[in-house]
């Protein structure tokens, strides 16, 4: 795909991470299990993010179960995967979380020359700063943050975070249950960065929220499949909402629409990674390799509607894909920071203060 070529700058300039301390490794992770089980993958994924068939065809081949558990937000992951308990072989985290995860001792070497089909990789995906020589991550897809409406009930008058962010309280609305992407959000409505560490900023952009939330068209912070829904629904006019979401509803319901706000937004890239606590090290490599083939991969894109980093699966993809402004950000919009990456957070007090701000918005 034609982002794979335009990425490149953007990825290489990112670091990675949030919330969670080096320090905290050895104390909260799990431990290894037993390994070498062979029969079942255990996949800890955000939700909607593969298609079924795809998940079948693998066990079919491989004589094996695969197990599937979602999340909403990297917040959660790591939560959960720092707490112990159900033991997975992969995960899909965000780029600027893959850094964390490695300082506190999650993952494991993908050993990515094992991967049969690691070389389909389109270049603008490889060695990125947040994962030097793909020692861990092996990228899935990506996407842009946006707005999206539907068409039948609303037409919104600017393509602009105004229409939430404003003085005006006549538009129900949805915000992510994500607290990089509501705060980067606010930011971007001010003509700031994404990644500030700016005090100053951060406290507007906490006023702005506090603004936000209060008003009688807030509705909630929603997961994005959530927010499509809701959208499906007529239950809100507008939502902040990934927009493979977004796109995955139109086939449902066309008039379903998404754009980029002018001011800007976030994008951010999943990868696959393999977790320290793997019960099936072997098993889950083989289903890395799987995933890089290009008819698979393009069948994953074709069902969740999440940008492609396969560069051998793009002749594959749907059309109806390629013709999505918002699927594809142009390469102006990434070089301008129009279109920005997340970036991990500086430890210390910068990290406290988006902490608070997402702490003291969710308890209102």
């Amino acid at each position: 795909m034609k982002r794979a070529l335009f990425l490149t700058a953007a990825l290489l300039s990112l670091n990675a991470c949030y919330r969670v301390e080096p320090e905290d490794a050895g104390a909260t992770i799990p431990p290894p299990t037993a390994r070498n089980d062979g029969r079942t993958l255990r996949i800890f994924m955000w939700s909607d993010y593969i298609d079924p068939e795809v998940v079948k065809d693998f066990e079919k081949r491989e004589g094996v179960r695969v197990v599937i558990d979602t999340f909403e937000s990297n917040e959660n992951m790591l939560a959960k995967l720092q707490g112990g308990g159900a033991a997975y072989d992969l995960a899909t985290p965000s780029n600027y979380v893959v850094q964390t995860m490695v300082r506190a001792g999650l993952l494991q070497p993908m050993r990515k020359e094992l991967l049969g089909n690691f070389g389909n990789i389109a270049a603008g995906f490889l060695n990125p700063n947040f994962d030097p020589g793909n020692t861990y991550t092996v990228p899935y897809q990506y996407a842009a943050t946006g707005l999206a409406y539907n068409a039948k009930r609303y037409t919104p008058p600017q393509e602009s975070w105004n229409l939430i962010f404003g003085p005006t309280d006549t538009v129900r609305f949805a915000l992510l249950d994500d607290p990089r992407e509501v705060i980067g959000a606010a930011l971007k409505y001010l003509g700031y960065s994404v990644n500030t560490g700016r005090v100053e900023e951060l406290r507007a952009a906490r006023d702005l929220l506090r603004r936000t939330v209060a008003k009688r068209g807030f509705e909630s912070f929603s997961g994005g499949p959530e927010i499509r829904n809701k959208l499906l629904a007529g239950s809100i006019d507008l939502g902040q909402i990934y927009v493979g979401d977004l796109l995955q509803g139109t086939a449902e319901d066309p008039n379903l629409k998404v754009f980029l706000p002018r001011e800007g937004t976030t994008i951010s890239t999943d990868t696959l990674v393999l977790l320290r606590s793997s019960p099936s090290p072997a098993l889950a490599r083989r289903f890395v390799d799987f995933v890089l083939d290009p008819e698979v991969s393009a069948a994953i894109s074709n069902y969740t509607f999440y940008g492609n980093p396969n560069r051998e699966a793009q002749p594959l993809l749907d059309p109806f894909l390629r013709s999505q402004k918002a699927f594809n950000p142009s390469q102006e919009e990434l070089t301008s920071g129009r279109v920005e990456f997340i970036n991990e957070l500086p430890r210390g007090t910068t990290t406290r203060l988006y902490d608070r701000i997402w702490t003291d918005l969710k308890t209102r």
